[in-house]
């Protein structure tokens, strides 16, 4: 009987909270998210370019605009043979494909070029002994601002193995790319628009690279051409707002490798002239040049030795000691002059140096 009554009683008690909670006034609703707000446009705020716009949104939110950049998109330069993984993005194109002459339009006024740096060329664009030079080198000290030319659009932003350091590849609205090498920083990411004179990284060493220095390329459907043809560097220039770029300017093999190979002979001691931080390009050019003039120097001293050096045409019984009695030398001074040893076989008709 008891257990029963308190089972009742507890029943009631729970259906009394019950219907408390039910009758309990509701509460103000959840604040929803902004994203489940509605999205309005209210004001747009203008920028430092005129071309960029600030749009504000009823939902406190904000966007950036630019009406220009859905055109350029669009684009077929900006669509076509367009790859942010390769260095070489037009594969599919030969070089017996292109024309004769391409006019390239560079600018519609000077305003629309920025010399990528101001320096004088240490190392040229051409043909070397082993191979060809795709582009001109320019010595600088570590984090000198590297701006782009033209307007245009990232391609290719990110370390390079091949030997070109952190490359910045930039192609333009005519066709043309420029290349941008051995970086110490990049300051642009792949499919980033840009500006003429915008800084889209800073010269340094990396790669395969034996000093500071800025080597840049202009390219073509792939192919290499020389870039002074179009800038002059020493004085920051334009030369040409339209160019006839003839088929046979274009080096044949550009795309015959993907591994920059730099000019040793034109880096003698670009390392060691590096400097510090008050060291100058002007400063940098002056170490090398009289680097050179000493390496000039010690070849035409070698050259003077050469012409008044001793040589012996070896015949049958020949030896090293009999040579050195006759022509009063000894015996280690022919064996280092001719990288030879004592033990060394003496073949018939070799030419020793003596002296």
């Amino acid at each position: 009987m008891l257990k029963n009554l308190i089972l009742t009683v507890c029943l009631f008690l729970c259906l009394t909270r019950v219907d408390a909670q039910r009758r309990k006034p509701a509460g103000p609703p959840a604040a929803p998210h902004l994203e489940e707000l509605p999205q309005r446009p209210l004001d747009t705020l203008p920028t430092d370019d005129p071309e960029t716009k600030v749009i504000l949104y009823s939902n406190n939110t904000w966007s950036f605009y630019r009406p220009s950049l859905r055109t350029l998109d669009s684009l077929p330069v900006y669509a076509q043979h367009w790859d942010t993984s390769q260095v070489f993005a037009y594969k599919s194109i030969e070089y017996a494909d292109l024309p004769p002459v391409i006019d390239l339009k560079i600018v519609k006024d000077l305003s629309e070029f920025t010399p990528p740096v101001v320096g004088n060329v240490l190392s040229k664009y051409g043909p070397r002994r082993r191979r060809n030079h795709n582009g001109v080198d320019i010595p600088l000290k570590v984090g000198e601002p590297i701006r782009a030319a033209f307007d245009g659009r990232v391609r290719y932003a990110k370390y390079n193995t091949g030997g070109f350091g952190n490359l910045a590849i930039v192609r333009h609205p005519n066709g043309l790319e420029t290349w941008h090498a051995h970086l110490s920083k990049l300051n642009v990411q792949v499919n980033e628009y840009v500006k003429t004179g915008q800084i889209i990284g800073f010269s340094g060493n990396t790669g395969r690279s034996r000093g500071p220095h800025l080597h840049f390329e202009m390219r073509y459907c792939d192919q290499t051409f020389d870039p002074e043809f179009i800038i002059d560097f020493p004085t920051g220039c334009l030369k040409y707002q339209t160019f006839a770029l003839e088929k046979s300017f274009f080096n044949i093999h550009s795309r015959a490798s993907e591994i920059l190979e730099e000019d040793d002979d034109d880096f003698p001691l670009l390392a060691s002239a590096e400097g510090d931080s008050t060291t100058t390009s002007t400063d940098i050019l002056a170490r090398i040049a009289e680097a050179q003039n000493k390496e000039k120097a010690a070849s035409q001293r070698s050259t003077l030795s050469q012409s008044t050096a001793v040589y012996h045409t070896i015949r049958s019984g020949d030896m090293l000691g009999k040579l050195a009695i006759k022509y009063g030398v000894s015996i280690d001074q022919i064996c280092r002059l001719n990288k030879i040893s004592r033990t060394t076989i003496l073949q018939l008709g070799r030419k020793l140096r003596i002296k």
